[in-house]
């Protein structure tokens, strides 16, 4: 317990969930933009955090419509995704997203800030890498209906 006027002590705290994102695209990613539904799903699993024995999961889903190819897809952005742990809270994660091609496998990584919140004020990066796309199937008429990828989030506050 601390006396009156004692300084509150601040605990810097780190958490670290491994996981993966599987992500849909209705009608196929092609060569040629076009208007489609791409719907998803982020697993955190397993959060380990710094600060308690404990481990948690989170999981992200997303839907949208908008116009992409397969030549979009590297695009930078910002974003912002909603975080449901298995705690029962969430969490709002506001990012800018970059993308590059390394030793032939694709890594999205977002970076930014816990809004609010589980963890709000904290920093968090969360990096998705894949296999790069099949420059082949994107020349289809069917293109690519789904891609995977296995992703590291860590959010680091006190």
């Amino acid at each position: 317990m601390q006396s009156a006027g004692a300084a509150e002590q601040v605990i810097p705290y780190q958490v670290v969930c491994g996981g993966s994102q599987t992500t849909t695209y209705d009608p196929g990613l092609t060569n040629t933009p076009q208007t489609l539904t791409r719907s998803g799903r982020n697993i955190h699993a397993p959060c380990l955090a710094t600060v308690s024995p404990f481990t948690f999961t989170g999981s992200t889903g997303f839907t949208s419509t908008t116009t992409l190819s397969c030549l979009s897809l590297t695009e930078a952005n910002t974003g912002v995704d909603l975080i449901s742990w298995s705690t029962g809270a969430t969490s709002t994660f506001s990012y800018n997203r970059t993308v590059s091609i390394v030793q032939g496998q694709t890594v999205v990584t977002l970076t930014g800030e816990i809004t609010s919140g589980w963890f709000q004020g904290a920093t968090a990066v969360e990096t998705i890498t894949s296999v790069a796309l099949d420059l082949g199937a994107c020349a289809t008429a069917e293109g690519i209906t789904s891609t995977y990828g296995v992703s590291e989030l860590t959010i680091t506050g006190s």
